[in-house]
């Protein structure tokens, strides 16, 4: 056994200890030993070398050794002594901490593990979504889309060659801080963020928690030692309420009204601007593209559940759109949406236009050929410039976005009188005060609601 020490090792004796030798002058092993954790000691070999070296009597009675890693300086001597500590707890157990330590190299990497994750999230796909990808390799719904990127672009380049066991409270704090400033491991050093993103900050940290509870599951890491506990969330906005006031309903359904007709002059003079090429009229939507717009005012529907909406989706005899894949379809499952009268006569006019693809199946037809519309900015901001011309800038929907009309569905809602759970019902919400508690809501008063709502928006809309 080692001598025993009347010092602690410190970083000056770790720092100051030189080479020794014996009586002939030749370079010998020696050792700097720990008086507070016996065994724990400095080996400094004929060559100048320091590293960190536990010494113990193993269960056969043996002498026994564990490396514990080299000096680099006071951090080193910390992280060692630490260790240490921790493998003289395991030998008054009886246990053997070179054991011990060959078990931590059997914990998959941070990498290794997510590569994992993220396939058993997908093979707890539906049905319905397999078979998108079965077609679309590269689509994902919207909720996995997200768990990937934030997983896979931002968590792995920082912690994949850790081991799950090695990632700490702090690298998750540091990694979700710096995601929140807008940083990304892509970055260069002296690039600076164009903006904070604290809202992604905070759907990393969400990831990461159902990474390493699945870590935990899976034995992988201790019950209760996930690094994601105690991290600091970011404060995020609550975000701007914005809605459709009945005046702003009104002249939006007049310019919807008036779009097919925007290359007449004499119909439509407010359409028709003056700028360097000359005077011209604001392009015309397509058909597709009024008709999104009129179901998202109609049914308060996200904007990718219509863009994305399937023929086979729309069930005529209950009257609902049946949403396999959204946002949320891994909590609450398939979406079913009432089909008001107003949102039908959308559907029958989009069904029997002439330019439709022969058995297409997409409702929002795109501009290639077997694929559905992807974008709606560039027309929506188009509309919004008729608003202000056609009512001389009385009305100014600059900062209306397409998701404000959600909004607005729900807002028309609340003033016929509809209660919040019904509410929520009716647009797909998950929060459990006003959805989950309500899911035994029958389809008829859902279609006497999404009627009455319908019928005023309908008619603001003319």
């Amino acid at each position: 056994m080692p001598k025993v020490s009347t010092k602690a090792l410190s970083d000056t004796r770790c720092l100051r200890t030189k080479i020794k030798r014996n009586k002939k002058g030749i370079a010998v092993q020696s050792y700097e030993w720990d008086s507070a954790i016996r065994g724990f000691g400095l080996r400094i070999t004929t060559t100048g070398a320091k590293n960190f070296c536990l010494k113990f009597i193993d269960s056969q009675k043996k002498q026994a050794w564990i490396q514990l890693g080299p000096y680099t300086g006071e951090k080193s001597l910390t992280a060692a002594s630490e260790l240490a500590a921790e493998y003289r707890r395991m030998i008054v157990k009886g246990l053997d901490p070179r054991n011990e330590a060959k078990k931590h190299l059997l914990t998959p990497t941070f990498g290794e593990f997510t590569k994992d994750h993220l396939k058993e999230l997908t093979d707890r796909l539906s049905d319905a979504e397999k078979a998108i990808i079965a077609v679309k390799p590269k689509w994902l719904p919207p909720y996995l889309h997200g768990t990937k990127v934030f997983l896979d672009k931002i968590a792995v380049p920082v912690l994949g060659t850790l081991r799950l066991n090695e990632v700490t409270r702090n690298h998750i704090q540091a990694l979700v801080d710096d995601t929140a400033k807008g940083r990304r491991p892509w970055m260069k050093p002296s690039e600076k963020p164009k903006k904070p993103t604290k809202i992604a900050a905070n759907r990393l940290h969400a990831a990461l928690s159902k990474l390493f509870t699945e870590a935990e599951r899976k034995g992988h890491i201790p019950q209760g030692s996930s690094p994601c506990k105690l991290v600091v969330k970011q404060a995020e906005s609550k975000g701007r309420e914005r809605f459709l006031t009945m005046t702003e309903f009104e002249w939006l359904g007049k310019v919807l009204r008036d779009a097919p007709s925007w290359g007449e002059k004499e119909t439509c003079p407010y359409a028709w601007v003056k700028d360097e090429d000359g005077e011209h009229h604001l392009e015309i939507p397509t058909p597709y593209t009024l008709g999104a717009l009129r179901l998202l005012l109609l049914t308060g529907a996200r904007l990718s559940e219509i863009l994305k909406l399937r023929w086979a989706e729309v069930d005529r005899d209950r009257k609902i759109i049946r949403i396999e894949s959204h946002k949320t379809s891994r909590k609450t499952g398939a979406k079913e949406l009432p089909i008001n009268s107003a949102a039908l006569a959308v559907l029958d006019h989009l069904e029997g236009l002439s330019g439709r693809e022969l058995n297409g199946e997409w409702v929002i037809q795109g501009h290639r050929h077997g694929a559905h519309l992807v974008n709606l900015q560039k027309p929506w901001r188009r509309l919004r410039q008729a608003v202000s011309l056609a009512s001389e800038g009385a009305v100014n929907l600059d900062d209306l976005r397409i998701h404000d009309l959600r909004h607005s569905f729900a807002s028309v809602a609340v003033s016929t009188g509809q209660s919040l759970p019904m509410i929520g019902s009716l647009v797909g919400h998950t929060q459990a005060s006003t959805t989950q508690r309500y899911a035994h809501l029958h389809t008829d008063p859902r279609h006497e609601a999404s009627e009455l709502i319908s019928a005023k928006i309908a008619t603001a809309l003319g």
